[in-house]
């Protein structure tokens, strides 16, 4: 980017498509609320979930043809993919925060143990390898996070998320004038 124009309109555009795709991850994460009432709503999980990754990606591209005549650096390709990850994630945690703070009162982590209480589900887990016991704990320790550490955890592993996805993405949406 040779100015700061640049470098300001690249922002503002990243903050739309970070809103879009904040508005997929919480129809995704409805889904998969609603998948503990019936089973349908896992598919709209995945559906939802996948749908972001293109969005970003169509967004991205328009970007590149509409206001770039065509053409655009992996550079900035990357810092694109990445502000718009950066700006959903953090829209999305603000998002999970007032659910976990308001509206969950403990829902998914009972639906989350008796899950784990299933028959089934302990062979599995026996399969893996993993004890009773621990398994355990880990729910423990969960059902103990607050709903602003449930949010950070959801924000940091979102972060990671799309950085990982930003590298393909920009490698394939990049254009260089010849």
């Amino acid at each position: 980017m040779d100015t700061r124009q640049e470098y300001e309109q690249l922002k503002a555009f990243a903050r739309i498509d970070g809103a879009l795709v904040t508005l997929l991850w919480t129809v995704c994460f409805a889904c998969f609320v609603g998948n503990f009432h019936n089973a349908m709503f896992g598919l709209g999980f995945f559906v939802f979930g996948a749908a972001s990754l293109v969005v970003a990606s169509v967004r991205l591209k328009r970007y590149r043809d509409q206001v770039l005549d065509g053409f655009i650096s992996y550079r900035r390709a990357l810092l694109y993919s990445l502000f718009t990850y950066l700006y959903a994630s953090l829209l999305f945690a603000m998002v999970q925060f007032l659910y976990f703070q308001f509206i969950d009162n403990g829902f998914l982590m009972t639906n989350y143990m008796a899950a784990t209480e299933s028959k089934d589900f302990q062979q599995m887990m026996q399969v893996y390898g993993v004890k009773p016991e621990d398994l355990r704990l880990a729910m423990e320790n969960l059902a103990s996070l607050r709903p602003i550490e449930i949010a950070m955890q959801f924000f940091s592993t979102n972060i990671m998320l799309g950085f990982f996805v930003s590298i393909p993405v920009a490698l394939i949406t990049k254009r260089i004038k010849k």
